[in-house]
């Protein structure tokens, strides 16, 4: 029998729906939030942690400076795009933080319950042919372990 149990915990059914609401909210909230094709991401330019000083540093001296800026150059838009990344950074460290949380918790929850599901299966195997309807389950289930063909042995 196993042993694992990596997460013991339960979500309400009202927890859940007071989640997903409170989730729904903040994606009403960040409504200006993009779905980019990934050729579309790949010819953007990143702008890593590496590149915020620079950023910065372009930044105050526009602000600093505004003269020097050709007409064309939109410095709202500028300004807009500086203040939102500065505004959203940490709530993508937040969302990030939590997004890890969750799917190493989801794997762990699966493995618990995979772990589980092994010793069950053990038991419809071993049980397949005293309970009455076993053996059915026993060969669904088996689909799930296709069995490997021994090849012959080759002469040398």
């Amino acid at each position: 029998m196993s042993a694992q149990n990596l997460v013991s915990a339960s979500l309400a059914p009202e927890t859940k729906t007071e989640i997903i609401q409170k989730l729904t909210e903040v994606k009403t909230a960040l409504n200006f939030l993009l779905t980019l094709q990934p050729d579309e991401v790949r010819s953007l330019f990143k702008a890593a942690n590496g590149f915020a000083p620079l950023i910065d540093k372009a930044y105050h001296t526009v602000i600093d400076h505004p003269e020097i800026m050709p007409g064309v150059f939109d410095m709202e838009e500028f300004k807009r795009d500086y203040t939102l990344s500065k505004d959203l950074a940490p709530i993508v460290n937040q969302i990030k933080e939590l997004a890890e949380g969750l799917e190493k918790t989801q794997i762990a929850i699966n493995s618990d319950a995979l772990t589980s599901t092994m010793d069950i299966y053990a038991a419809v195997k071993q049980n397949r042919d005293k309970v009455p309807g076993l053996n059915v389950v026993a060969e669904e289930m088996a689909e799930f372990f296709p069995r490997r063909i021994k090849k012959a042995a080759t002469p040398a």
